[in-house]
């Protein structure tokens, strides 16, 4: 029996270094660091361009730009408009004048919101500092990002923080599809006093939208 707990003892010891190694100090530290610059209390508005890789394949790139304040955001890309007020999202389509009106999962916020890798890190998923390195002149820190279930929708994500200030630099993030989304951070604008009616679709600046109730 001794020697039975003796390895019990053993085994939860290496199960537990390893945990620990899937998710190290300073990717921690870091990711929290960024986390607390885009989880403003009063909000934030990033300017970014985006393009999609599909079948290994980049596609144009795009510019947009998303305010956020704690879970709620407002995104703006060239062939739509989305709102989230925590609860409600409106999506806003001018090429056919139409609004979809919805309630999203958590699952399709996270392909909605390309900012969503900051709440990723916090459940269900492992990350590991990958060294500092030059991107577009700047010195920045890397960590990778690991769903601990395949069944995620993201399924990595690697991310580029500025070693000055933590903002995040560069974002590029893998579906379970292995479609990619790459993210270049444009500007980034704090503490901006965002109320929160400007996370909500409103229909008499849009008069002529036929507005689509999904829920």
């Amino acid at each position: 029996m001794k020697t039975k707990f003796i390895l019990i003892t053993m085994l939860l010891c290496i199960f537990s270094s390893f945990a620990e190694a899937q998710k190290d100090a300073k990717a921690r530290e870091l990711l929290d660091k960024t986390a607390a610059i885009i989880d403003n209390e009063k909000g934030v508005e990033i300017k970014f361009d985006i393009a999609s890789i599909v079948n290994k394949q980049q596609q144009n790139k795009i510019q947009g730009c998303i305010s956020i304040k704690k879970n709620k955001f407002f995104l703006q890309l060239p062939s739509s408009k989305t709102w989230f007020d925590g609860k409600t999202q409106w999506t806003y389509l001018p090429e056919n004048e139409e609004v979809n009106l919805s309630t999203p999962t958590p699952e399709e916020l996270q392909s909605i919101n390309p900012y969503s890798f900051i709440y990723l890190y916090k459940n269900g998923y492992n990350y590991q500092y990958a060294g500092s390195k030059k991107y577009n002149g700047k010195n920045v820190s890397e960590i990778k990002l690991k769903a601990q279930s395949p069944n995620n929708t993201i399924q990595t994500v690697i991310l580029y923080v500025n070693n000055y200030n933590y903002q995040p630099i560069y974002i590029k993030m893998e579906d379970k599809n292995k479609n990619c989304n790459t993210i270049n951070v444009l500007s980034i604008k704090k503490d901006i006093n965002l109320r929160d009616n400007q996370f909500v679709f409103n229909k008499a600046q849009y008069p002529n939208a036929e507005i689509i109730d999904l829920r």
